[in-house]
């Protein structure tokens, strides 16, 4: 398997009040090409941090983060930023949905800010809208739908613009049971029939087992998960 993203030797220090606080470890990790990773781990245990490094939002203190080769923490900003919206799709907890803009809108955003046409946006969005089997809402705002409805439309933004990479950061975490667990199949179920690596964050035991590999986050070291995933 072909790896797509690589950490190498990667360290995340806080520092706080005069003192530090090591957050991650000289972590070492690699995905490869169309693999779904669960990142498992305790809430303050690092996975959001790393997560951040993973997507160029934060850069390491030492060691180097690594998607199809190109160092991501050695780009400036702004390229990082471009980076992000051309090669990354994000799903979050809270949907991060725009308010303003209806189903359409949202879905189509990241093509928009990539340059796409209007016409092809519209193709694309239809067709995705079908397959989240919301295509009959387009014209609707956010505050229309409801929660479950609202993380589908996010799975689809992060689809849209065909990203090598997505980052789900607790997708289903505020979601009831079985709503969270529809949106978690389509969202595996999307990014592996197009070929999408997905790092799924989650301090989930039954989320984490919808991934094709669980690593454990603790102490700001990644270890692979075995047997019944304690951690």
């Amino acid at each position: 398997m072909t790896t797509l993203v690589e950490a190498r030797e990667v360290v995340r220090v806080y520092r706080e009040g005069g003192g530090e606080r090591p957050v991650l470890r000289r972590v070492d990790l690699r995905i490869g090409e169309g693999e779904c990773l669960a990142l498992l781990g305790r809430s303050g245990s690092g996975k959001s941090t790393l997560l951040n490094l993973l997507a160029g939002i934060d850069t390491p203190d030492e060691g180097e983060i690594l998607i199809r080769g190109q160092c991501i923490n050695r780009l400036s900003e702004r390229e990082r930023t471009l980076f992000r919206r051309r090669h990354i799709g994000f799903v979050y907890q809270l949907f991060n949905l725009i308010s303003t803009l209806t189903v359409e809108e949202n879905i189509g955003l990241p093509l928009e800010l990539n340059g796409v046409g209007e016409t092809e946006i519209s193709k694309k969005v239809a067709r995705l809208l079908g397959e989240i089997g919301l295509g009959d809402r387009s014209g609707a705002f956010p505050d229309r739908l409801s929660g479950g409805e609202q993380q589908r439309v996010a799975v689809a933004r992060a689809l849209i613009h065909e990203p090598a990479l997505i980052l789900a950061d607790e997708p289903t975490g505020n979601l009831d049971g079985e709503t969270g667990r529809r949106v978690l199949e389509l969202l595996t179920d999307l990014s592996r029939r197009y070929g999408r690596t997905l790092i799924i964050v989650t301090h989930s035991l039954a989320v984490a087992r919808a991934a094709d590999r669980v690593v454990t986050l603790k102490d700001g070291v990644l270890t692979l998960a075995r047997g019944d995933f304690a951690w």
